[in-house]
């Protein structure tokens, strides 16, 4: 059983939003918020395990759209500046003064436009397998890794043809965000199940069977994920280095596995490159997704010597 929070809300953030958001650990404890993947993603309770929660106090949150913030799969007022703003607000409204930083993938692209403009409140930052929101990244992602997980690829990419193979997230993106609902459905089923293999691929295990149901969270994750995708994330791999080399004072970690495909370790090597002082952690054959047990409990390490830190 997951921990239970003292405390739960529903914070109005203006433009028709509400986000969930939770506290868990020691109310009195320091301060250190989650910032979930995707976009999309909505956060995972099982991020609790990386913290004391009988010293910390730790703040989970569902971005605009996702999870059980409200109105669920809303793209409007959602883009990268206005989720910055949502967590100075969320900071503001618990009464933290600063706090320690965690996002992963996408969570970590968040985490360096947050400490770009809000480097004062930030005692320590995190980073996980980190996305820059880069042109690269899904050239990578959506064409290049083919090559290691064909038959995913190739299910992908069924009926298409050749122009909309030689840019898979751009033909996914236009029917998630200007389809009919078949449409929709249907490039999402197949953007699912491509990074289901690609995740699967990552640990040698065996592929799991397509998605037969689309629950409706399933599409509205990939209805945001294209949104951001569509308009480049609203942001530049330039200016998260730009964040990352400007953090002078603020202890920083990056944790990234040698084996993730998703995000390519040369992500880490820029932002060490950046900001040299921050401490690199390699993990061993460690994938993306945090359920690894070698990425938690690095992460784990790393909450740990941070918290030290601060």
């Amino acid at each position: 059983m997951p921990p239970t929070p003292f405390d739960q809300q529903e914070l109005d953030v203006g433009d028709g939003h509400r986000l969930y958001v939770a506290q868990y650990g020691r109310p009195d404890g320091p301060a250190a918020v989650v910032l979930h993947g995707g976009p999309g993603s909505g956060t995972q309770p099982s991020v609790l395990d990386w913290f004391d929660l009988s010293v910390q106090r730790v703040v989970l949150f569902d971005q605009r759209g996702a999870g059980r913030s409200q109105p669920q799969g809303m793209l409007m007022h959602n883009d990268s500046a206005h989720l910055v703003d949502d967590i100075e607000r969320i900071r503001a409204r618990l009464g933290i003064a600063r706090w320690m930083v965690v996002g992963g993938s996408w969570g970590a692209t968040l985490a360096l436009l947050y400490a770009g403009r809000h480097a004062e409140r930030i005692s320590g930052l995190l980073l996980r397998g980190s996305f820059l929101a880069s042109e690269r990244e899904l050239h990578w992602f959506f064409q290049s890794l083919r090559a290691m997980v064909p038959a995913g690829w190739a299910r992908m990419t069924a009926g298409w043809d050749a122009a909309r193979r030689e840019d898979a997230c751009r033909s996914l993106c236009d029917a998630l965000l200007g389809g009919d609902t078949a449409q929709q459905e249907d490039a999402a089923r197949r953007w699912h199940d491509y990074e289901n293999a690609v995740m699967l691929a990552m640990s040698g295990r065996d592929e799991a069977p397509a998605l037969q149901e689309l629950p409706a969270r399933v599409l509205h994750k990939y209805r945001i994920q294209a949104h951001y995708l569509a308009n480049h994330c609203f942001c530049s791999e330039e200016e998260l280095l730009r964040a990352a080399a400007s953090l002078k004072t603020v202890p920083m970690t990056i944790v990234h596995g040698t084996h993730d495909l998703v995000c390519p370790p040369e992500n880490a090597v820029r932002l060490q490159a950046a900001n040299p002082a921050a401490r690199m952690v390699w993990v061993g054959r460690g994938t993306h997704t945090p359920a690894d047990p070698a990425i938690a409990a690095a992460l784990k390490d790393a909450v740990k010597a941070l918290l030290a830190a601060g």
